[in-house]
This record gives structure tokens, C-alpha cells and sequence, in this order.
């Protein structure tokens, strides 16, 4: 793979990142979880990158969980 597609790769899945932050939905969570399985099965990224942006995912996840408890609570 050259630097270029594996360079797109990774653009791919920031911008999924952006639009995520953006707009929490199940769809967006989960198409991100493929490319990142995706990108790290055809080595397109490094175990390192694939680890890292599992745990943002979780991290961003957890946050949506959070901010989802509160408004709940906060509707009681």
C-alpha cells in the first residue's frame, strides 16, 4: 500500500472522528469501529495507531454515555 492511500486511510477516519464529536449516533460509532478494524487488518495503520484510536472511540463513547445519564437524570 502506498503513502498516499494509507495517508487517506487515516483521513478517512479523522473525519469520521470530527463528524462523531460533532453528532453522536450508533451508525457513525459503528462505521468508525470498521475502519478501524479495517485499517489495522490491511495494515494501513500500525497496532499502536489502531490501539489509540480504539481508546478515543471509548473515550468518546463513555462521554456520550455520560452526557446521556445526566439529561436523564436531569428529566426525573
Amino acid at each position: 500500500m502506498n503513502k498516499k492511500t494509507r495517508q487517506d486511510i487515516v483521513d478517512i477516519i479523522e473525519s469520521r472522528f470530527t463528524s462523531i464529536c460533532a453528532s453522536f449516533s450508533d451508525t457513525l460509532r459503528g462505521e468508525l469501529d470498521m475502519a478501524i478494524d479495517l485499517a489495522g487488518l490491511t495494515e494501513a495503520i500500525g497496532l499502536d495507531q489502531q490501539r489509540n484510536y480504539k481508546e478515543r472511540l471509548h473515550r468518546i463513547i463513555d462521554r456520550n454515555s455520560k452526557m446521556l445519564i445526566d439529561s436523564l437524570r436531569n428529566i426525573a
